[in-house]
């Protein structure tokens, strides 16, 4: 039996509610989850229940999930859509304080940088200057790495104007790094 079909097997044993096998995904999947949702939410307490939240979500609803995707994928879909409600509750759209998140510019490749010396603690400087929108757009795209398909569906956007967001965010990502 090939790890596949051991994944296969638990995750099966998940949909037919046994304990240990959600305990075992759990375990696997949390601590990434609760990051996800801590560079959303930018509250260790909130990023926690929404990690609690989206779990048992995944476990009630894992017969929804549609296992061409990950698991994986399929999760965050459930914890940046959780963040992102809990946002709109809270009445405040901010995102990503990423002071303490200095893995989480690792996926610059899409930002052309003209300057080689730029380090992440500027980067993550000019993120926190950016616009509401800006970050959240840029934060899913460059950090989640998703689509703009994705981005779009989960913002309640156009694709193109979703295309517009993050190409504006890249250029005042851009401008806000040379006056650093």
């Amino acid at each position: 039996m090939n790890l596949t079909e051991l994944k296969n097997d638990v995750f099966d044993l998940c949909e037919k509610g046994d304990r240990r096998a959600q305990m075992q995904v759990y375990n696997d999947y949390a601590k990434g989850m609760y990051h996800v949702a801590l560079r959303i939410v930018e509250d260790t307490a909130q990023a926690e229940d929404i990690m609690q939240e989206s779990m048992i979500t995944a476990f009630s609803k894992i017969h929804q999930w549609n296992r061409e995707a990950t698991f994986g994928s399929w999760l965050k879909r459930i914890v940046i859509n959780n963040c992102l409600n809990y946002k709109r509750k809270a009445g405040r759209m901010t995102t990503t304080t990423f002071e303490d998140h200095h893995d989480a510019v690792d996926d610059t490749e899409n930002i052309d940088m003209e300057h080689a010396g730029w380090t992440a603690k500027r980067v993550l400087a000019a993120m926190k200057e950016l616009k509401d929108s800006y970050r959240e757009v840029l934060t899913l795209s460059l950090i989640e790495g998703m689509d703009n398909e994705e981005i779009a569906q989960i913002m309640g956007i156009s694709h193109g104007m979703c295309r517009t967001t993050i190409s504006r965010a890249k250029t005042s990502l851009r401008s806000k790094m040379e006056l650093i």
